[in-house]
């Protein structure tokens, strides 16, 4: 079908921004109809254009699409599992859902005949047996709308309008469930004047959708958000843990010194620290009431563990325990 490869292109033409590597989400609502102008409209229509427009969406590549008309199929799976029906290497947990970026929502307005001389019910179960054959021009008309899931911001707005002329399609029997006989699969409906008027609209969708490139969701924006604070409070913590002083805990051998200073404050094999000397001032009675701290030189860490290391010094001090070692 020509109209039908036309919105293929389209779709591939379609560009929203994402972070690196990852495409942005977005789910399709079931859509809904204007009942004060498609009588009889049924929420199966509405989940069989969604389905419709997951389809093709889906082929931009420029999305992650979730489903959206099947979740409570989805979420009986989860509730099998936490019933004890399936094992506990099987089954699917809560909290495993993607978040969606962007929703998708669309109402349409117009789903029949445009001949003033046919009831405005149009292809609607109330038609049965009567639009069945009815050669007639056709028309669907879909408001649409694409919202950011995280803010609430409509992003993009625009209606979709599709006409042909042909035969009738009648949607009275069996519209039931996820869309009944709307939808790609079924032929009678695609060869039919309402099938391809529908296609039309969608592609009239696309095309609007492909003039707009998306600006990156709150969502994300918050999670980016939300890793810089938490970059800077690690940051910040282990620049606290670094300058905090650590002591010499034993001197081993001439030249070789254990200190309380490890990677969980922030040191690596190879680093250096400042060794100093504590030199008190006491009183009459003994007590210190001043120290100070004399710089004898630098020790490099050799050997570090969690919360020690164990390091050179070249200096010609007589290191005993109990001496600073602060970051360099």
């Amino acid at each position: 079908m020509k109209t039908l490869t036309a919105f293929v292109v389209l779709c591939l033409a379609v560009t929203a921004r994402a972070e690196p590597g990852s495409k942005p989400t977005i789910f399709v609502a079931p859509l809904e109809g204007d009942t004060s102008q498609i009588q009889g409209w049924q929420p199966a229509l509405g989940e069989g254009l969604a389905e419709m427009f997951i389809t093709e969406l889906t082929k931009l590549n420029k999305f992650e699409v979730l489903e959206s008309t099947a979740l409570p199929e989805l979420i009986k799976e989860i509730q099998l599992g936490e019933a004890g029906y399936v094992g506990d290497g099987e089954k699917v947990a809560k909290g495993g859902f993607a978040g969606a970026d962007f929703m998708f929502r669309g109402k349409v307005t117009r789903f029949g005949s445009q001949r003033k001389d046919v009831d405005l019910t149009g292809f609607v179960p109330k038609s049965i047996g009567r639009l069945g054959v009815q050669q007639t021009m056709t028309d669907v008309r879909i408001d649409w709308r694409i919202v950011d899931v995280y803010s609430r911001k409509v992003l993009q707005t625009g209606q979709a309008v599709g006409t042909q002329s042909g035969g009738g399609f009648d949607i009275g029997v069996a519209v039931t469930g996820h869309g009944g006989q709307i939808g790609f699969g079924n032929k009678e409906f695609m060869n039919s004047a309402l099938g391809r008027a529908t296609v039309k609209a969608l592609s009239n969708i696309v095309t609007a959708v492909a003039t707009t490139s998306l600006p990156e969701s709150g969502r994300r924006q918050a999670q980016a958000a939300g890793q810089s604070q938490a970059t800077a409070r690690a940051q910040a913590t282990q620049r606290a843990a670094r300058n905090t002083p650590g002591k010499v805990l034993a001197v081993p051998a001439k030249g070789v010194v254990i200190v309380s200073l490890g990677e969980r404050h922030g040191f690596q094999t190879g680093d250096k620290a400042l060794l100093y000397e504590p030199i008190d001032t006491k009183d009459d009675q003994g007590t210190v009431v001043f120290t100070e701290e004399k710089l004898v030189g630098e020790i490099t860490l050799d050997t570090v563990q969690e919360d020690r290391s164990k390091a050179t010094y070249a200096g010609d001090a007589d290191v005993k325990n109990g001496w600073v070692v602060r970051a360099k």
